[in-house]
């Protein structure tokens, strides 16, 4: 039986950082009757955002891939409120949630309040558009699963389009603004998927589609070393993928962009990956924030303006060395954060003293369609940082961080049966989700 003045931990946003935070709370205090451990999201369930890409392109099944909140919440001992936060007291040290409607717009909960002693927010971020003319009415986004499945569902009916239409020399043309690793990793996808797409039948041939990323800076995969750079610019155009570097979007219209030097890239699907901020409202909270509207916090990942309220991953500006240079907009980030946040809580709540959060870089790894990827293994493998892998051995990596999120959301022994079930259904269906 739980203690009405038991502490409450209240988690807001489901993403990589807010579920496994969660997930190791509610599995530690929450399952010894410590703490009342709650995790609020207004989706009821969870995608890792790093593959939203493959959801866009269906190498990734929702149905099968997501996890259900309320199922997970019972397994691990946490409970979990539907919807979305709209607000916070301080004073009260309660938030407001926002009411829960139905597809028609029918209001099926009310709005309500929870109580907190202590508020964790995992809010993540958006892309940013940097105020570019067209930029809102005329691309599509990748913030979240219903993003991609519009994307997807965009792209299959397009390919339709121009495959059926018996034009041999139509093209498909695909603009995509941002050459960071979503940006490389949606493009690489998208080709993959029009092949395999062809392969089933499909009418569009490879040949007709045209994909260009179009980065501001001078290479792609800027924060990256150079060489990963090159590696990664090099198999794109082997497989007819067009970068235009130093192109700066001016304006977006419904057939393409306008960029900086007077150009046209001319797009029948303009999607933009460029760039992170922290939503909008996050400004109105009464907290510190940042021009990216992320939420200031010490080394503790405490806010500058209370003590009780923490933020971890995109939507928190973070500066460990209190240099002003802040972490990145990154899964490995959230992820240690949130590790060292669970067990920082613990040992609050016991009293015990707690060190500053280190950020222990990992590199980067990105990838560059089904059987291969590049990146930088940084740390893992001791204090060189320029150990870099290329092709199938590195897709094998970047497969297996996806399975490290699995693990701290679901335990080692339940990952293993999910792969096993993974490899198994690949034998029965497409490797593609086609409607």
């Amino acid at each position: 039986m739980m203690s009405k003045n038991m502490h409450r931990i209240v988690v807001v946003g489901g993403g990589a950082g807010g579920l496994e935070l969660a997930t190791k709370l509610g599995r530690t205090l929450g399952a010894a009757k410590r703490a009342k451990v709650i995790l609020v999201d207004g989706s009821a369930t969870h995608i890792w955002k790093p593959l939203l890409h493959e959801v866009a392109t269906g190498a990734l099944n929702t149905g099968e891939d997501e996890v259900n909140y309320f199922g997970h919440a019972w397994r691990n001992s946490y409970q979990f409120e539907f919807g979305w936060m709209a607000g916070v007291d301080r004073e009260r040290k309660v938030i407001q949630i926002a009411a829960v409607k139905d597809e028609s717009g029918k209001e099926i909960v009310a709005p309500r309040e929870v109580a907190y002693d202590t508020l964790v927010l995992a809010l993540g971020a958006i892309a940013n558009d940097f105020g570019t003319a067209g930029a809102q009415e005329h691309c599509m986004f990748l913030n979240n699963p219903v993003d991609a499945e519009q994307l997807r569902k965009k792209i299959l009916s397009l390919s339709f389009a121009v495959g059926i239409s018996g034009n041999a020399v139509r093209k498909l043309n695909i603009g995509i603004v941002g050459g960071g690793p979503t940006g490389v990793e949606l493009a690489a996808e998208i080709d993959h998927t029009i092949r395999e797409m062809h392969i089933y039948g499909a009418e569009l041939s490879p040949a007709q589609l045209e994909i260009t990323i179009i980065e501001g800076m001078p290479r792609i995969l800027a924060g990256a070393p150079e060489s990963l750079s090159e590696y990664a610019t090099e198999s794109l155009a082997k497989r007819g993928i067009l970068v235009a570097t130093n192109s700066r979007v001016t304006e977006v219209k419904d057939n393409g962009f306008v960029l900086a030097d007077g150009r046209c890239i001319e797009s029948d699907i303009r999607v933009w990956v460029a760039g992170v901020k922290a939503a909008d409202w996050l400004t109105t909270l009464g907290l510190q924030t940042n021009r990216l509207n992320q939420i200031e916090v010490t080394s503790t990942l405490q806010t500058l303006s209370d003590k009780n309220i923490y933020a971890l991953g995109d939507c928190a500006a973070c500066s460990p060395n209190d240099d002003g240079v802040l972490l990145p907009a990154t899964a490995q980030v959230a992820h240690q954060q949130a590790e060292w946040l669970a067990d920082a809580l613990q040992r609050q709540l016991s009293g015990s003293s707690v060190q500053a959060f280190v950020f222990k870089p990992q590199g980067m790894m990105v990838s560059l369609g089904k059987h291969t990827a590049v990146g930088s293994l940084a740390a893992i493998v001791g204090p060189q940082r320029n150990y870099y892998v290329e092709g199938r051995g590195a897709k094998l990596i970047y497969a297996s961080l996806y399975r490290m999120h699995q693990a701290a959301v679901h335990g080692w022994i339940l990952t293993g049966l999910l792969w096993i079930g993974d490899k198994l259904r690949r034998v029965a269906r497409p490797s593609l989700k086609l409607h």
